[in-house]
């Protein structure tokens, strides 16, 4: 929208003021045309009048022959519409000058000191006729144009004087309105842009930003919302295609997610045969016989590799959430306890600050899945101890359940891909523990937040929605 607007502002403005340019340049030539005419008229006219020019000296303002040939240059001045009309000498003293109480010899100030003038003026003593640029009275404010033409003696033919013609452009008045129409037509022009950008805005940038939306959805897997745009032209053929692609997406998931599940349950049966009979042979077998130690090694690993089995089970078949008030304090407290025996092992403490009476708005089973991974996690990250932090507390209207540990941190090219299905940076485990995690929150209407620094532990936040306070009273009582 900004660079449609920008655009055509730069079209209209462009236009406006080319359009002006032309008119007053066209008027100011005609302008200068016809004051080069008229001057260069004045000054053969009083060619005739040399041996009046010549004799003119201070004081001389009583002479019948000066007020004769001022009475004439007023003649001129008003058949011109002129505003003035002097002639002065080489040395820029006047001689004659139809402004009120001119003396003859003083110096005119526009031929001795305007730059402008100067140069007019000296282009007229070589037998030049010229004009200045158009310029602004400083008292009246007024545009005029000065035009300049040499006075020649029809004897020797020499330029005795020069004569300064000062015509007002009254056309500037005309010119003027001109430019403030073109304002006016640019200032609506940029209204009605502005109108119609946000019309595109409105039928086109709004669904391509739904169509955005709906592709990052798609990119997160979160493909059970329709892509839905109310649009007959391109983009709702876009949405079309697109919807067509989350549906055959979908479908593909859906058989990746039954295969993976066979595959799964295929493997687990076996597994649970091998435990059975080797905790079978294990229990024949003496305490010390060393063929003891390798069974359970044996039983261990079958174990681990069941669990992995189970977490490809949660990924691939998750059930879906059936959200109710829950204890957030009892959801962490039974994680923690659940783990205890692993924090032992590898010389955990844990310490927690948990609200009283916090309660959250979703599946309890899933959420209680998701903290023993999170914790697990965090234990896994400190194999020599450390110490596990749980909280929980509010903020806007949501539970925030915080996860911290005393491990080594986590490099921030790790860090974005903390998330993704199969990714890990340990040598055992399917990389699918905080995927599921990830998976469980945003199923229940939250999300997870991660905040580390290499070297300085981690600290994990899920944040879920909180229970309506009527529910909650409703539940607890």
């Amino acid at each position: 929208m900004l660079s449609f607007v920008a655009v055509s502002m730069v079209v209209l403005g462009g236009s406006g003021w080319t359009l002006y340019r032309q008119a007053l340049d066209s008027l100011e030539q005609q302008l200068a045309t016809h004051l080069m005419a008229e001057t260069q008229l004045i000054a053969s006219r009083l060619s005739r009048e040399v041996e009046v020019l010549v004799y003119l000296r201070p004081g001389y303002e009583t002479w019948n022959s000066y007020h004769g040939a001022i009475g004439r240059l007023l003649h001129d001045l008003q058949a011109l519409g002129a505003r003035r009309v002097y002639v002065f000498d080489a040395l820029g003293r006047g001689l004659l000058d139809t402004r009120p109480g001119a003396r003859i010899g003083r110096d005119v100030h526009e031929v001795l000191h305007n730059r402008f003038h100067k140069d007019k003026v000296r282009e007229a003593f070589l037998g030049q006729v010229t004009h200045t640029r158009r310029f602004i009275d400083e008292d009246t404010g007024v545009h005029h144009m000065t035009g300049y033409a040499p006075i020649i003696n029809p004897r020797t033919g020499k330029v005795i004087a020069g004569v300064g013609v000062d015509i007002g452009a009254s056309y500037m008045q005309a010119i003027l309105g001109f430019k403030r129409s073109v304002v006016l037509f640019a200032a609506l022009g940029a209204l009605v842009t502005l109108l119609v950008a946000v019309g595109m805005a409105r039928h086109i940038t709004r669904p391509v930003k739904r169509l955005v939306t709906a592709a990052r959805e798609i990119g997160r897997g979160n493909l059970e919302h329709a892509v839905r745009i109310e649009a007959v032209d391109e983009i709702g053929m876009l949405a079309e295609t697109m919807e067509e692609m989350r549906q055959k997406v979908l479908a593909r998931d859906a058989q990746l997610r039954q295969m993976l599940g066979g595959v799964a349950h295929e493997m687990r049966n076996p597994l649970s045969g091998i435990e059975i009979y080797a905790g079978l042979i294990a229990d024949d077998l003496p305490d010390d016989d060393p063929r003891k130690q390798h069974i359970q090694k044996v039983i261990g690993e079958v174990r681990t590799l069941s669990n992995v089995i189970s977490e490809f089970l949660d990924f691939a078949r998750p059930s879906a959430p059936r959200p109710e008030n829950v204890d957030v304090t009892r959801l962490v407290e039974d994680a923690a306890f659940l783990l205890s025996p692993e924090m032992e092992t590898v010389h955990v403490t844990y310490e927690q600050r948990l609200e009283e009476g916090l309660q959250a708005r979703a599946d309890a089973e899933q959420i209680k899945r998701a903290l023993i991974n999170l914790m697990k996690n965090a234990i896994q990250a400190m194999p020599t101890g450390g110490q596990l932090r749980a909280s929980t507390y509010t903020d806007a209207e949501q539970v925030v359940i915080r996860i911290g540990d005393d491990g080594p941190g986590i490099p921030a090219t790790v860090r974005q891909h903390l998330f993704e299905p199969f990714f890990t940076t340990r040598q055992k485990g399917s990389g699918l523990g905080l995927a599921i995690v990830q998976q469980a929150a945003e199923k229940n209407g939250g999300r997870v937040e991660v905040d580390s620094a290499e070297g300085e532990g981690a600290v994990f936040r899920m944040i879920l929605p909180l229970a309506p306070a009527a529910d909650a009273g409703k539940d607890s009582s």
